[in-house]
């Protein structure tokens, strides 16, 4: 975020940017929230894929094999794909909007000081 010159400011000035810090805030929570769903459906993608590689396995004689060519190897890693893909961008997401939301809190702080600074002094 850009640097501001808030001492400048008047108060009403001062109470806009506050308010349209405080919405950012709101829509970067609502990302964050968004983000974590992705995460979550990428959890329950990765707990498919596994189940469905276990399925893929094939019992012969006396010993275990992976059956490449099996449907259930096709959905595993089909699974395993949408759960890298989900847990990838969810996680980006959200570490992008919490950093964005920790920014906003350290604007809002100088802000609320300023706009109590400023009603102490009339």
């Amino acid at each position: 975020m850009e640097e501001k010159q808030y001492e400048t400011m008047s108060y009403d000035e001062l109470t806009k940017i506050s308010r349209d810090d405080h919405q950012e805030d709101t829509r970067q929570y609502d990302k964050q929230q968004n983000a974590l769903c992705l995460v979550m459906i990428g959890g329950i993608c990765l707990v498919c894929a596994i189940l469905f590689l276990i399925l893929s396995f094939e019992r012969k004689k006396k010993t275990v094999e992976l059956q490449v060519l099996s449907l259930q190897f096709f959905v595993c890693a089909a699974c395993f794909a949408a759960a890298l893909i989900l847990l990838t961008i969810g996680l980006i997401r959200f570490f992008k909007a919490h950093k964005i939301r920790k920014e906003l809190a350290v604007e809002i702080m100088k802000v609320t000081l300023l706009k109590q600074s400023m009603m102490s002094q009339e």
